[in-house]
């Protein structure tokens, strides 16, 4: 008995030592072996590296109204790893319940948002107070979890300013950078989509800063003050050329019409005002829209989306008129009293006829009176008698068939058919004389933008050669607008001038005259294989010395002058009307 009393004594020394060397041997890997690693580690679980984002830059009109800023919001959120312990009595099924959110429907978006990356998922975008103060109050019960404020973008005009400003959008996986990379766009962040806040995405983000909180073990920040590592450094305004006030009545002059308009100040080019029919609302993407409520946008048969100023294309109709006349001036074809044969409604050629959209026709009329009154017979006539080579020559001088330039991404360079372009699509005998007398008079395989529309009515009122649209102030000009005439005679040009004053004052123009304002102008009315004609304008005002030029075209809406005139007459009219008494902005 004593031997085995002895012998378990000599067990359970043995056993406190082996414990004790165990003990011993663990702090001295701890303490020793592994000491940098460990205390790398602990550190950073008390200092935590946190992003700032920077207030993103205002969007201005041209007298200092805000049309985009921020307004600042607080979401909840929750580490990544709660996902993974949402079971009974866990942070996230508390909660779910204190909070009372749907389920499954919140656990499917947090999924979706792991996915993506983020190391911190919103539990609640935008929360009300209330459920704010439930996270105040029980802190201590939900480790990890965050009220985060963070700016949210405004538009303030909605609609109105939709194509022109554009909207910003959550940032996807192929745009995000390096997790290393201080400037790269991360999870979450917001980006510039469309309009003005794409194209100068670099000066409206900012710079993100960077600062260390020390944190307890459950993330709560126990230091007294943040270390900054970066500073923030705030977006960049950019201040627009349109005006709130103008684009307001451009828009309530086109009411509920699909179409476009746009007002260049001459001889600058700034865009005054610019609206595309139907809009969209850019505010529906400053929160993470729904599916269904995307796709509702998308098969809109109104195409909201479609930036119809620099996007869709359409034959130019009768304001063409202006460029066969001047092609046919400049090669001395015609001058302004040349007449052919009276206008009976129609024109022969071989076995065809071309119809004039005055069916009576308009009986004997010289250049002058054509342009006036807008007879297709005698441009048929005229066209007859120039080539296809000599129109494209004067329809891209004035700005036709090429980018404005303009800031927008995806603009179309419309359609300016010469022989060569004829040569290629029906081949060398596959095209006969007979579309000429379609592009006279604006139709056939021509394509415009009416954008490009705009630059041809400035430059015709001003006869500068290199008048182009401008949508932006530029913070720090360092070259003025180039003052390059056009090649044309003075005197055609003044004909030219002259005689759009007088389709205004006495032709097709007439509802769009200006009170003690002589305005000049030119309107068409462009086939439409898939439906009513659309209606065209384009003017410019005063007549002399220009100070503004405006196109209107409405998709469907028949004859011009009946339609799209009206809408230039109202803007001109507002247009002129603040000039006598300006309104005051405060800074």
């Amino acid at each position: 008995m004593p031997h085995t009393r002895a012998l378990q004594a000599r067990i359970l020394r043995a056993a406190i030592l082996l414990l004790f060397g165990v003990i011993v041997v663990n702090l001295l890997v701890m303490q020793v072996v592994k000491h940098d690693e460990y205390e790398s580690q602990s550190l950073e679980n008390r200092q935590l590296r946190q992003r700032i984002l920077a207030p993103r830059g205002r969007i201005l009109d041209r007298d200092g109204r805000l049309l985009a800023d921020n307004v600042y919001i607080a979401d909840i959120t929750v580490p990544n790893r709660c996902l993974g312990q949402a079971g009974p009595d866990s942070t996230l099924d508390k909660l779910l319940t204190w909070l009372r959110l749907p389920r499954y429907e919140t656990l499917d978006r947090l999924a979706g948002e792991q996915a993506a990356g983020r190391p911190r998922l919103t539990l609640v975008a935008n929360a009300a107070m209330p459920q704010i103060a439930v996270i105040e109050e029980r802190g201590r019960e939900l480790p990890g979890v965050k009220v985060v404020t963070r700016s949210r973008r405004r538009y303030l005009d909605g609609p109105l300013f939709g194509h022109v400003i554009g909207y910003v959008g959550e940032t996807l996986p192929g745009e995000i950078g390096a997790e290393d990379d201080p400037d790269g766009y991360k999870p979450g962040d917001w980006i510039g989509r469309d309009g003005i806040e794409a194209v100068h995405e670099e000066r409206l983000r900012g710079q993100a800063g960077y600062t260390l909180q020390e944190v307890n073990a459950v993330g709560r920040v126990v230091g007294r003050r943040d270390v900054e590592l970066r500073p923030v450094r705030s977006g960049q305004d950019v201040v627009l050329t349109l005006s709130q006030a103008l684009q307001d009545t451009l828009g309530a002059a086109m009411g509920e019409n699909r179409g476009c308009a746009v007002a260049l100040a001459l001889p600058s080019g700034e865009v005054l005002a610019a609206v595309s029919a139907p809009s969209y609302d850019p505010n529906v993407f400053t929160a993470r829209i729904s599916t269904k409520d995307w796709q509702a946008l998308q098969s809109d048969p109104g195409h909201p989306f479609l930036n119809r100023l620099t996007q869709a294309t359409y034959p130019p109709g009768s304001p063409y008129k202006i460029v066969t006349s001047l092609t046919a001036l400049q090669n001395g074809v015609a001058n302004p009293a040349t007449a052919f044969a009276p206008c009976g409604g129609s024109y022969q050629l071989g076995n065809r006829s071309f119809r004039c959209w005055k069916r009576e026709g308009h009986g004997g009329v010289d250049h002058t009176s054509a342009l006036i009154h807008s007879c297709d017979v005698f441009y048929y006539q005229l066209g007859l008698r120039l080539n296809l080579d000599q129109l494209a020559v004067t329809a891209r001088l004035l700005g036709l068939g090429a980018s404005t330039g303009s800031p927008f991404r995806g603009e179309a360079a419309g359609n300016v058919p010469d022989t060569a372009w004829y040569d290629r699509k029906f081949g060398s005998q596959g095209w006969s004389r007979g579309v000429m007398l379609n592009n006279a008079i604006g139709q056939g395989e021509l394509l415009v933008t009416p954008l490009q529309m705009a630059v041809l009515t400035g430059r015709v009122a001003t006869g500068l050669a290199d008048l182009s649209p401008v949508f932006v102030r530029d913070p720090a000009p360092t070259s003025s607008p180039g003052q390059r005439a056009l090649p044309f005679g003075a005197a055609h040009l003044d004909w030219v001038r002259r005689t759009m004053r007088q389709v205004v004052d006495m032709g097709t123009g007439t509802r769009a005259r200006v009170r003690s304002i002589e305005v000049a102008g030119k309107t068409g009315t462009a086939e439409n294989p898939h439906g009513e004609d659309h209606a065209w304008f384009v003017c410019f005002a005063p007549a002399i010395l220009p100070e503004v030029a405006v196109v209107v075209i409405l998709e469907n809406g028949g004859h011009g002058g009946a339609v799209a005139a009206p809408v230039a007459g109202r803007w001109l009219n507002a247009y002129f009307a603040q000039k006598e008494s300006p309104e005051v902005v405060a800074p």
